[in-house]
């Protein structure tokens, strides 16, 4: 069992450790030398959006609901609904730097319910084959996409002071992938389950490069501006 679940936390956790670096390394030190954000919170939202994502893998896990579409759906919102919540003090409106703290809360969240799907997942089998890894790493990979960008909108959504309408705009994602996950856990295998399985890893990466490469420098140039503060040292 200690071998289950330090295999589990290497596929849950080290996407988006992973991702972390490759995303944020161009925003802090010694990339710049003024951070756009403050680590200790960054990584304190991180470990908050693990938590957050234990507990709802266990509610998903205990209560079925990875067998029922609708109930899917629902997690879903759950997801980002727990990010605004998190996300919505005071001292996180109306600051540039809460994108970055939103997606370190979703990249806490993809790795805290990631690793506890592995683990149980692991946990029901009795040997593990390479099909079976690689299902577990690709869904890890496209989670830590899906709620890695969403939970940036979402702190794209407290810097601009409109909430649930950037809250709304990641539910949609979220909420395809989930339908995805339902949908290749219930075919098992075939054709049909690797279609899905790619789709499901494509539409993800797509929503994450969109919010992360595309849209990012031009986010936290438009908040800057809002708070009257102005910077040249942003990534193009």
């Amino acid at each position: 069992m200690d071998w289950v679940l330090a295999l589990a936390m290497v596929l849950g956790i080290g996407p988006a450790l992973a991702f972390m670096y490759i995303v944020v390394r161009d925003y802090t030190y010694p990339k710049v030398e003024q951070p756009f954000f403050s680590d200790p919170t960054f990584f304190m939202l991180f470990v908050v959006g693990m938590v957050a994502g234990a507990v709802l893998v266990v509610v998903t896990w205990v209560m079925g609901l990875l067998s029922n579409v609708i109930l899917m759906i629902l997690v879903g919102l759950l997801e980002v609904m727990v990010t605004v919540v998190v996300m919505n003090l005071r001292r996180f409106r109306g600051k540039s730097d809460s994108v970055f703290y939103g997606y370190g809360l979703g990249l806490g969240m993809s790795s805290g319910y990631s690793t506890g799907l592995c683990f149980m997942s692991l946990g029901v089998v009795d040997s593990y084959d390479v099909a079976s890894i690689a299902f577990l790493l690709v869904v890890s990979v496209s989670m830590t996409f899906a709620l890695g960008a969403a939970g940036t909108t979402v702190g794209e959504g407290i810097a601009r002071h409109r909430v649930m309408e950037f809250a709304l705009q990641s539910m949609i994602p979220v909420i395809v992938y989930n339908m995805l996950l339902y949908a290749v856990i219930s075919v098992g295998g075939g054709a049909l389950y690797y279609v899905i399985l790619a789709v499901m890893m494509v539409i993800s990466a797509i929503y994450f490069y969109r919010v992360m490469y595309i849209r990012l420098p031009q986010i936290i140039r438009e908040v800057l501006k809002m708070e009257g503060r102005k910077r040249d040292d942003l990534p193009r």
